[in-house]
């Protein structure tokens, strides 16, 4: 049998300097309801730094749930001041509007009824092989939101969350 030598580790004291101003960042984010304007700490306002695909963001804004519709998910229109200067009003309306009309289209009752019909009397094998029509809506739906984000939002350092993950309670949008 061989005897290993243990190595000899040499130690150094490791010094901490402290933060220079340079070395500032935010916090993590956190989503979360907003009453009056953002605070002067806030990243809203600022060049974008981040890239959407890549860092984390900087800020959440949430677009809060209309309930005027009654129990279908739609989401308020009106523009958030905290995404002034990165994207316009109109752009934003737009994105809202079509995301509104994609739900109302998932929760047709027409299509469901026709989809439940189907899948009743071939013994549920079209909602397996072909899905309802609120899957395939849902499909459509995520889809849109990643071409959307490529297209449009990504570009000015936002990116747009998928309501579907909070319960269709607010559309996150990330702020970077």
């Amino acid at each position: 049998m061989v005897d290993v030598e243990k190595p000899t580790t040499t130690t150094t004291p490791t010094q901490i300097s402290p933060p220079k101003d340079s070395d500032a960042f935010y916090a993590l984010p956190t989503s979360s309801y907003y009453f009056g304007p953002p605070i002067s700490t806030s990243a809203f306002g600022e060049p974008v730094t981040g890239t959407p695909t890549i860092h984390l963001p900087k800020e959440i804004v949430r677009v809060e749930r209309d309930y005027s519709a009654g129990e279908l998910p739609q989401f308020h229109s009106s523009f958030p001041l905290e995404l002034e200067g990165r994207i316009s009003p109109t752009a934003f309306g737009e994105i809202i509007n079509d995301l509104n009309s994609a739900l109302i289209s998932a929760h047709n009752p027409t299509k469901t009824w026709i989809d439940n019909s189907a899948a009743i009397l071939s013994f549920y094998l079209t909602s397996l092989v072909f899905g309802t029509h609120y899957q395939r809506e849902m499909k459509e739906l995520e889809e849109w939101i990643g071409k959307t984000n490529k297209e449009q939002l990504e570009k000015v350092g936002l990116r747009m969350k998928n309501p579907k993950g909070c319960g269709w309670q607010f559309v996150e949008i990330e702020y970077f």
